[in-house]
């Protein structure tokens, strides 16, 4: 959720600025090789006479610049960093540099590094909307401090009133904390703006009463015959559409549009290929039989991973455990398996299956305190914080190998309201599988399989939650949840909806109502359209 901004110094920018330095007559030839090598897009040499423009100069600033944005293009994002640092050592105020240097640490999860370089470039260039706005996405989406967000996003559209990105996350932000009338009047004031903004009524279809229901269809049917929109935009649109027709039970036309809005996405994706969590598995198997399940990883009992499919009931379950006095809410923050990026290893251009050909229990032990002080910078004073990141459910044994004490509790669903829930889902980023109903029932069959087989592993060390015993009796649900993790019951966790803390995932309308039983069995309206996923799971 967001838009990222970035800054790449044109080769003019470059002329200019040795042009104001007035570098001697090699360093000139040296530039005009650097434009003919940008140009015909040969990298490597290009990356060559950069660094020998450096060597030559090394206080010339705009060459270690352009040196970082190539590495960062490259996602050698460590030594991009580095660059943009040895920049801004010999130009201090790079504005360029500074919001880059923001993305890179973003990159690699260093969130506190990107707040920190974001808040000084607010303070250097207090008038350039577009870095109030980085802030506050960042603070909204990455270390949830939404009151900053709110002000940051403010700020932004104090300077632009028109920049429509930070208007838009404003009404995110508050749609995010559940104060649906103020984003929605936010949302309407964007269209009352401009009529053609799809985003805003995808932004606000579920909160549409009936009577808003009606004027909004026409006016999205009146865009969706504009042959000018852009693909983004008519995806947003058909999401928006189906969104609008479930509402009001017209589930042909509902299901017409996501199909519509699903094989627009797909286009711009293509086939997902699901050899490489197969190839992982086993690669998972050998570690398995190499440590077994050995108690030598960094002790912390503060994690908690909630795991599972997506649409599968995890932010429900979140936002109830959220709720308790001693657990903090972390939201969608950390793929697990990138805390392996820095383990070292003798091989170039590694993966992580190369790099669990060579891990040893040290490695577990650093990875394991390294993902501890990272959800501490954000959370100090909570017993427990929780991560949602579902995809965690292919990481399970990396977890108990390097946080045995970690806490993990698995989210299932009904199968088919699972993967028909993802199809009706435009998710922001991530989930690539689940624009096509044959790779969504390709993934869930994966995921079956391999949450089977660590189930049968680690037993009771993995909490299994089904989301229909949940909302069918949520409080005995909870206490097995709450008792799973040491906590003693609080009222607070059965008046999770009116938990304010920020909630970005697709279910963010529902888990701030009462248990929501509206989404049980809901697969059954859309049954005929659903044959060849109901006999490839064979349910």
């Amino acid at each position: 959720m967001g838009w990222r901004i970035y800054f790449s110094m044109g080769m003019e920018k470059i002329e200019k600025k040795l042009i104001e330095v007035k570098p001697n007559k090699e360093i000139q030839n040296l530039l005009i090789e650097v434009a003919n090598l940008n140009k015909s897009g040969h990298l490597e040499k290009l990356e060559k006479i950069l660094r020998k423009i450096i060597l030559l100069d090394p206080n010339y600033y705009p060459a270690f610049f352009h040196l970082a944005r190539l590495l960062e293009k490259a996602k050698r994002i460590p030594e991009a960093i580095e660059f943009y640092k040895k920049t801004l050592k010999i130009n201090s105020s790079h504005f360029e540099s500074m919001i880059n240097l923001t993305n890179c640490y973003e990159d690699i999860k260093k969130f506190d590094k990107a707040i920190e370089i974001s808040e000084k470039c607010c303070k250097l260039y207090p008038d350039k909307y577009e870095i109030h706005y980085n802030l506050g996405r960042l603070c909204h989406t990455k270390v949830i401090d939404l009151d900053k967000a709110i002000h940051a996003f403010k700020k932004s559209l104090a300077i632009n009133n028109n920049f429509m990105f930070a208007r838009i996350s404003l009404g995110q932000v508050y749609k995010s904390q559940g104060n649906f009338n103020k984003a929605k009047k936010i949302f309407q004031k964007i269209i009352d703006t401009d009529v053609n903004k799809i985003r805003a009524y995808y932004e606000m279809a579920e909160t549409l009463d009936t009577n808003e229901i009606k004027n909004t269809i026409k006016k999205l049917e009146v865009l969706e015959n504009d042959d000018k929109q852009a693909d983004k935009e008519k995806i947003y649109l058909y999401f928006a559409m189906g969104k609008i027709y479930e509402k009001i039970n017209n589930y042909n036309k509902a299901f017409h549009y996501f199909d519509l809005g699903n094989k627009l996405k797909k286009k711009n994706i293509g086939s997902i290929d699901f050899k490489w969590e197969e190839k992982k598995f086993e690669a998972l198997k050998k570690i398995l039989k190499k440590f077994k399940t050995k108690n030598f990883g960094y002790q912390s009992s503060k994690p908690i991973f909630i795991v599972g499919m997506p649409r599968s009931g995890s932010t429900l379950i979140e936002q109830i455990i959220s709720s308790h006095s001693e657990v903090f809410g972390g939201g969608e923050l950390f793929h697990f398996t990138d805390f392996f990026e820095k383990v070292s290893i003798p091989k170039k251009n590694k993966n992580l299956i190369d790099v669990l050909d060579y891990i040893n229990e040290k490695n577990f032990f650093d990875i394991g305190k390294e993902y501890v002080e990272e959800i501490e910078k954000i959370s100090k004073k909570h017993k427990y914080f929780t991560n949602k990141y579902l995809s965690n459910v292919f990481n399970i044994l990396l977890i108990k190998l390097a946080l045995p004490n970690a806490k993990i509790i698995h989210c299932e669903r009904n199968a088919l309201d699972i993967c028909l829930s993802c199809y009706k889902t435009n998710f922001t980023e991530g989930s690539e599988f689940s624009y096509s109903l044959e790779e969504i029932g390709n993934y869930y069959l994966e995921y079956k399989k391999q949450i089977e087989y660590w189930n049968k592993i680690f037993m009771k060390q993995i909490l299994n939650i089904k989301y229909e015993d949940f909302v069918n009796n949520i409080e005995k649900e909870t206490k097995k949840v709450l008792d799973f993790l040491e906590l003693d019951f609080e009222e607070n966790c059965l008046k999770f909806y009116k938990n304010k803390r920020s909630v970005n995932t697709a279910s963010l309308v529902q888990v701030r109502q009462p248990i929501y039983k509206g989404s049980v069995n809901s697969w059954t309206n859309y049954k005929k359209y659903l044959k060849n996923l109901i006999n490839k799971l064979n349910v």
